[in-house]
């Protein structure tokens, strides 16, 4: 037997599969080296002149409104506001915001609020109770049912007999 044969025979020795281990041939001929040619330009990458900073990103205002209690309710687009509120009253998306009503005022689908520039506009969703606008004066608006009104900033809705202060930082 040769010697490859009682390297097989050892225990744990593992024989590699044909062709992993290269002949014992004589050496390799060394593979010829490519040399690009002198011609060729290869891109190179300069840096752009530095210049002021870019600005600083323009945080949009959030709306925000305050339910007793001081549950804060951000409005950074359409929400709507009732004891239970389905999206089937409102066409388009909008976040479901289900209010406590301790007043049993505040209908399963009330009101729907988005924001709407300087102030936030607000939509009767035909409600049982109505909804009211109080200016930051204090003068107090109904909205029509199926129409929208708009409060500002420091102004309050009441959705029935619920208030909710309005505020935009």
């Amino acid at each position: 037997m040769g010697t490859d044969d009682t390297r097989a025979e050892r225990p744990g020795f593992i024989v590699p599969p044909p062709g992993l281990i290269p002949s014992r041939g004589g050496p390799a001929e060394p593979e010829e080296a490519v040399e690009p040619p002198a011609h060729i330009s290869l891109p190179s990458f300069r840096p752009a002149a530095a210049g002021a900073p870019a600005p600083a990103a323009v945080r949009a205002p959030v709306w925000r409104l305050t339910a007793p209690g001081g549950r804060s309710i951000p409005v950074t687009a359409t929400v709507l506001l009732g004891r239970n509120p389905s999206s089937a009253a409102h066409a388009g998306p909008a976040e479901l915001v289900a209010l406590e009503d301790p007043t049993s005022t505040v209908s399963k689908t009330h009101a729907a609020v988005a924001p709407a520039g300087d102030a936030l506009q607000v939509t009767d969703l035909h409600s049982t109770n109505g909804v009211t606008v109080v200016t930051p004066d204090g003068q107090a608006l109904r909205v029509v049912p199926g129409t929208a009104g708009t409060v500002e900033s420091g102004g309050r809705l009441l959705l029935g007999e619920l208030g909710l202060r309005v505020e935009r930082s």
